[in-house]
């Protein structure tokens, strides 16, 4: 199968052929070339600045189903290949990789586009708009469910849902047009205990008050149903309404994983490849580290490197705004101690901060400058249920998140050597 690879440059709308994927759908094995008259262009970009650099020929991938991690990231999310399977009546697995990336998706994650030709025509954006959310949600609680939508509009509201974001998970979402810009709307689940919506709201607000860089956010309440809106940190909206890309990868990508290699998750490991490729400088090593530092205090265990990213406007790039952060429910009493799904320092995943503070050279950092970003962050988190109550929280769901919060790690202050 032959797929064309086309980038958008910064700051145009209109993207340009930059080489040709070719993708094997029986060995699940894919391989690039980038086209000679592209690499001759002035300020031609890498379509994976990682995997495929400029001037070196794309060797075959088998990790990621035969995708490179940058193909990986601009395909369909987990959420999105529910809708996809649930429109074509198959199970997710069946899905073939091939033809995801070449399903037209205008709203897919960064600045790629995949094409069966050269003279193939461009998708067009079609987000629903906000007025839509209502029918939107109720058709992702369908899908959900795993039942038929029914009615006429069961295809529009299938291909509305399949303008996922890409930015990973199974949660119920989409690309949603507000106010002249693209956001991001995560939904209630129908699995959902607590006001998720309203708690990662919150969580959000309180890492932003610790110096964490977050996308603009946004509550807003459809029907009901609280819904969370993060505008989308991978487009910019220009004069007239022209619409750029900006390149995306995710950490996963970044630190050329599969999704099974958890064996491997790191944030130390991440820090050394930000360092390797001249991604960001010690300003984001450091937010790489407070974002560390804030999943322990909060108790964040959904870590995973699909919920890091890095975003390019043509130069090496930068961490991504932190997105996807709620806190894991605890039990007062059990459970102290838990690890993060990436590795922290040197007793490995654990959730600590002295863990933490073991390799703050690693991250740009003095240990006195780390036990200070530390303190500051703690001063800010021990004040979680005054953001809680301000974000509207529900008393019951500030009790439920109570012992997540008030861990060993956010009460005591460790003593480091």
């Amino acid at each position: 199968m032959d797929i064309y690879v086309f980038i958008y440059p910064p700051g145009e709308a209109t993207p340009v052929p930059a080489g040709l994927f070719t993708y094997d759908e029986t060995s699940q094995q894919g391989r690039f070339e980038y086209g000679r008259r592209y690499q001759k262009q002035v300020g031609a970009l890498a379509v994976d600045p990682v995997a495929l650099p400029l001037g070196r020929p794309g060797r075959f991938v088998e990790a990621n189903g035969g995708l490179y991690g940058a193909f990986r990231d601009a395909s369909p999310d987990r959420w999105g290949r529910l809708v996809i399977a649930h429109r074509l009546g198959v199970p997710p697995e069946t899905l073939n990789e091939g033809e995801l990336l070449l399903s037209p998706n205008a709203l897919r994650v960064g600045n790629l586009d995949f094409r069966p030709s050269l003279d193939a025509s461009e998708p067009v954006p079609a987000p629903p708009g906000f007025h839509q959310l209502g029918a939107i949600m109720d058709a992702a609680a369908r899908v959900e469910a795993g039942e038929p939508l029914g009615g006429q509009n069961e295809s529009a509201l299938l291909h509305l849902l399949e303008q996922g974001s890409g930015l990973g998970g199974a949660r119920p979402k989409c690309t949603v047009e507000h106010e002249g810009s693209y956001w991001v709307a995560k939904f209630p689940s129908a699995g959902d205990t607590w006001n998720n919506p309203r708690v990662e709201w919150a969580t959000m607000r309180l890492a932003a008050r610790c110096g964490i860089v977050v996308p603009e956010m946004r509550l807003e309440n459809v029907g009901g149903r609280d819904v969370l809106l993060l505008k989308r940190f991978d487009r910019v909206f220009g004069p007239g309404g022209a619409v750029s890309r900006r390149g995306y990868l995710s950490a996963l990508s970044a630190l050329q994983l599969d999704d099974g290699d958890r064996e491997d998750f790191s944030y130390i490991a991440l820090a050394d490849v930000f360092r390797e490729k001249g991604i960001g400088d010690r300003k984001t090593l450091r937010q790489l580290f407070m974002r560390m530092v804030f999943n322990i205090f909060c108790r964040n265990t959904d870590d995973h490197p699909r919920n890091h990213g890095v975003v390019f406007d043509g130069g090496q790039g930068d961490l991504s705004p932190a997105f996807d952060i709620t806190p894991a429910l605890a039990r007062r009493g059990v459970g102290e101690e838990f690890s993060l799904s990436m590795t922290v320092g040197a007793q490995g995943r654990a959730a600590t901060i002295e863990n933490a503070l073991s390799v703050t050279a690693r991250f740009g950092l003095t240990a006195d400058a780390a036990r200070t970003v530390v303190a500051e962050m703690r001063a800010e988190v021990a004040d979680w249920r005054a953001e809680f109550n301000a974000a509207g929280v529900s008393e019951r769901d500030m009790l439920l998140f109570e012992p997540s919060f008030e861990s060993r790690q956010l009460r005591v202050e460790r003593t480091v050597p």
